[in-house]
C-alpha cells in the first residue's frame, strides 16, 4: 500500500505557473466559470428548438427520456466505423484536459493529473463506468463511447473491477478514493459520486429504452431499471439521484463534455442541465420527490424537484450572490461567499427565498448591464439584448 502511494504521488506530480485552478471545483463557482466559460456558447448551439432547455424541462418521465434519446441518436456519431476502443487512447489528451498543464489529463475517481501520452497502461488505463461484463463490451459503441469510458490511473482502475456503484456493503463508492491532486481544495467538496451517476444516466438515454422510445444505438443491456442491485450497475435509483444531486457538475466534467462532443458529436445533458435527471426518473418505484421553488435569485442547477436527501446548488452569479437566504421544508445552509446552498433533511415542499440586489455592472461604454443566469447559463443583458460571457448574442428581449 505504501509503495502504491509513493508511485501514485510520483505519477501525479506536476508543475504549474502563477495561474492554477482546482479541476474539481463545481461549475457554480467563480473559480470554475472564470477558468472555463467556452461551454456556454456550445450549450446554446446544441440545445435548440424542441430540445431547448425550457422545452426539455417541460417534459418528464418517458417523454423526457424519448426527447433526450432522439437528440442523442441524431447527434452521436460513435457507430461510424472510424471510432473504436483503441482510438480513445490518443484522444483523451484533447478531452480530459488538465487546464493547469498542457498535455496532461485528469484521472477518474482520484483527480490525478497524468501525462496524456499513452504508455501501454503503465500510468493510466480506460475505465468503463458501465462495466464491459454488464453490457458495455469494448467491441461495441457503448464500450468505446468517449462520454462513458474515462481514463483512470492504473491502480485506481483495478480496484473497482465490475462492482456496481452504491453505499451499502458489496458496492463501490468513489468516495473511498482520496482526491490525489496538489491543487485540490477540500472546501470545494470535490467528489466523483456525481460523475459516475451522470455517466450511467447518459448510457441509459443513449443505449437504453423507455416505453416505445429507443434509437438505432439501442443495446438491450443498457436498461438501467433492470440493472439495479448487486448484479447490476447501481445500487438503486434513489442512491443514483442522491449522488447526482449532492455532487454538482465539476470543471473536469464540463471540460470533458465539450471535448467528447467535439470527438463524437453529442453532449451529456445531465452535465449541462442536471435538473433533468430527477424529472426523468421521478415516477420510478421507490423515488419520492418534493417540489422546490426559488424566489429572489436564480438557482443552478435549476431544480424544481428534490429527494429527501436534498441537493447542493448555487444561487445567483459570482458577481451577484444573495446576502441572505431562508429555506422552509428542509434544512438549508448558505455560504454567501461561494453562493453555495446545501439542502438536507427534506420534509416537505422546499421554498428558497433569497434577499440581495441584482448586480449591475458598468460596461466599457459607460452603460449598465445586468448579469444573471437563464436556462442554466450566465447571460449578460444590455440594451435589450442577451449575450453570453463571450459576447455572442443569444436573444433580443425588445
Amino acid at each position: 500500500m505504501m509503495k502504491r502511494l509513493f508511485i501514485s504521488i510520483a505519477l501525479c506530480a506536476l508543475s504549474w505557473g502563477a495561474w492554477a485552478v482546482d479541476m474539481q471545483a463545481h461549475m457554480g463557482t467563480r473559480e470554475a466559470r472564470e477558468a472555463y466559460s467556452q461551454y456556454l456558447e456550445k450549450q446554446t448551439a446544441y440545445y435548440t428548438d424542441t430540445y431547448s432547455p425550457d422545452a426539455l424541462r417541460a417534459l418528464s418521465g418517458d417523454d423526457l427520456f424519448g426527447a433526450l434519446n432522439t437528440l442523442m441518436g441524431s447527434t452521436c456519431r460513435i457507430a461510424e466505423t472510424r471510432f473504436s476502443y483503441n482510438n480513445l487512447r490518443s484522444q483523451y489528451k484533447y478531452v480530459d484536459k488538465d487546464l493547469n498543464q498542457s498535455g496532461y489529463i485528469i484521472g477518474y475517481y482520484d483527480g490525478c493529473s497524468m501525462n496524456g501520452t499513452w504508455d501501454s497502461g503503465s500510468t493510466w488505463n480506460r475505465e468503463h463506468t458501465w462495466p464491459q461484463s454488464k453490457g458495455a463490451d469494448k467491441s461495441i459503441p457503448m464500450g468505446y463511447d468517449m462520454q462513458s469510458v474515462r481514463p483512470a490511473s492504473t491502480a485506481v482502475n483495478s480496484d473497482r473491477g465490475n462492482t456496481p456503484y452504491g453505499e451499502s456493503s458489496s458496492y463501490y463508492d468513489p468516495n473511498v478514493v482520496s482526491i490525489n491532486n496538489a491543487l485540490y481544495v477540500s472546501t470545494n467538496l470535490g467528489s466523483y459520486r456525481g460523475d459516475a451517476a451522470r455517466v450511467v444516466l447518459y448510457d441509459y438515454i443513449v443505449y437504453g429504452q423507455a416505453g416505445s422510445y429507443k434509437s438505432s444505438l439501442y443495446n438491450g443491456n443498457a436498461q438501467l431499471l433492470g440493472k439495479l442491485g448487486k448484479s447490476g450497475v447501481f445500487e438503486s435509483i434513489p442512491v443514483l439521484l442522491k449522488w447526482h444531486m449532492t455532487d454538482p457538475v465539476s470543471l473536469t466534467e464540463m471540460v470533458r463534455n465539450d471535448g467528447a462532443a467535439n470527438y463524437q458529436g453529442n453532449r451529456n445533458p445531465f452535465i449541462d442541465y442536471p435538473e433533468l435527471a430527477i424529472q426523468m426518473l421521478k415516477n420510478v418505484s421507490g423515488v419520492t420527490t418534493y417540489t422546490v421553488s426559488t424566489t429572489g435569485a436564480t438557482l443552478w442547477p435549476a431544480y424544481a424537484l428534490t429527494l429527501k436527501d436534498g441537493f447542493i446548488a448555487y444561487l445567483g452569479t459570482p458577481d451577484n450572490r444573495p446576502t441572505e437566504v431562508t429555506v422552509t421544508g428542509a434544512t438549508g445552509k448558505y455560504d454567501k461567499e461561494s453562493g453555495r446552498l446545501t439542502i438536507t433533511n427534506v420534509t416537505g415542499a422546499v421554498s428558497i427565498t433569497a434577499v440581495g440586489a441584482e448586480a449591475l455592472e458598468q460596461t466599457a461604454d459607460g452603460k449598465r448591464a445586468i448579469k444573471t443566469i437563464h436556462n442554466g447559463q450566465v447571460i449578460i443583458i444590455k440594451n435589450g439584448k442577451a449575450y453570453t460571457t463571450l459576447g455572442t448574442i443569444v436573444g433580443d428581449l425588445r
